[in-house]
């Protein structure tokens, strides 16, 4: 005897049975040899994949990567953005340094230049003994009734440009100016990119700049020499500061307001 399953009521019972004890369902032997050969239904419990829920694991990790690419984008183009406005403020800051000390030393460089110009014709007017109106009290000797003789020669009469007040204030300006634009110079030492070739142009009107001036403070040589080391000296300085001009960029507008 076997047991078998009531195709009816799922129950075991045997297979000598003519009819199912449980619910009455009649059994023929024809009946029995097919149930009998119907496979076993196996069950597997505890183990359930679900395709939705992986789906939805899936969808939410890779929103997750999105989500952390387009951060890590947005912080990288915002510090970019930040990046560039210091630039621009830099380099805005920078191009008022180098236009201020453009014009101071072309401050400092013209009381130089007057000043080597008179130094030059007192020094002619009193080798030469030629009258002048802005060199007679240098190079002649004063007395109540006017200018009527001449100095010694040409080393007294520089005695006397040089001793006079406004000689000595034209120095002082030209000192003041000079420790003025060594302090600049300091301030246009590291240029912003694209902003080199202006510092070392400015470098190069500093150093005609301060040929010039030191030239007008302690003039040496002789007559000559000295005339054409003005000259030169005087011809070397405008043509930096036109080159420095002509080099000098725009600068960035409104900077500051698109922060």
């Amino acid at each position: 005897m076997a047991l078998i399953n009531c195709p009816e009521c799922s129950k075991e019972i045997s297979d000598k049975v003519k009819s199912c004890p449980y619910c009455g369902y009649p059994f023929d032997e024809t009946s029995i040899q097919n149930e009998e050969a119907k496979p076993q239904q196996v069950e597997l419990t505890g183990v359930r994949i679900s395709g939705g829920k992986r789906k939805k694991t899936v969808l939410f990790v890779l929103l997750g990567i999105v989500l952390v690419v387009a951060t890590f984008l947005g912080i990288k183009m915002r510090n970019e953005h930040i990046a560039q406005l210091v630039y621009q403020e830099q380099f805005n800051t920078y191009i008022d340094n180098l236009n201020t000390a453009q014009i101071s030393m072309l401050s400092g460089g013209s009381d130089a230049e007057g000043l080597c110009n008179l130094t030059a014709k007192v020094w002619y007017n009193a080798i030469f003994k030629e009258y002048d109106s802005a060199t007679d009290k240098f190079t002649r000797k004063s007395y109540s009734a006017g200018y009527t003789t001449w100095v010694s020669d040409f080393n007294e009469a520089l005695a006397n440009l040089y001793d006079a007040t406004t000689t000595k204030t034209t120095i002082e300006n030209i000192e003041s100016n000079q420790i003025l634009i060594k302090d600049m110079m300091k301030e246009l030492q590291n240029p912003p990119g694209g902003l080199e070739k202006c510092y070392d142009t400015v470098t190069e009107l500093y150093t005609a700049y301060k040929g010039l001036t030191d030239l007008a403070i302690n003039p040496t040589g002789n007559l000559t020499s000295f005339s054409e080391s003005k000259s030169t000296k005087v011809g070397k300085f405008m043509e930096s500061f036109d080159k420095l001009g002509n080099q000098i960029p725009e600068k960035f507008e409104n900077a500051s307001d698109n922060k």
